[in-house]
């Protein structure tokens, strides 16, 4: 799955971590899935003139999977918001969290490493994270 950050410094040549983040999915072997709030969140941070870029990994469908809640994911969306009330959780992270439980991938490429360290998949199972900061 992909997370917001390593989204935002793909589609900003000049983020800090676009160097690291090109080269690590070009080395990935396999599918990166997102939910439609991710790319909402990435949207906000990236200029304007940058979105497009977003737009068109977007579009393609074949460099990212976008996966969309419907009702009853949005049930589940609530209760883990309820649950993680006290962390203040971001909507794309709990979005992404129901990802997880719906998809069964559980291997997140994020910059947010405190957050997702505290999320569990059906309440017991860690993310097992990517491109972690510190190796960045």
């Amino acid at each position: 799955m992909l997370d917001t950050g390593p989204l935002v410094a793909l589609c900003a040549r000049d983020h800090k971590h676009h160097a690291a983040v090109s080269r690590w999915v070009e080395g990935f072997q396999g599918e990166l899935h997102t939910v439609e709030a991710v790319l909402v969140e990435a949207a906000y941070f990236l200029p304007v003139r940058t979105r497009v870029v977003l737009a068109e990994l977007a579009a393609s469908g074949v460099v990212l999977h976008l996966h969309r809640p419907d009702a009853s994911a949005y049930a589940r969306i609530a209760a883990l918001l309820k649950k993680y009330v006290d962390a203040d959780p971001d909507w794309a992270d709990i979005a992404l969290v129901w990802l997880a439980e719906s998809t069964g991938i559980t291997r997140i490429a994020t910059l947010d490493v405190a957050d997702f360290s505290v999320y569990r998949i059906h309440g017991r199972k860690r993310f097992e994270l990517e491109l972690l900061r510190q190796s960045l």
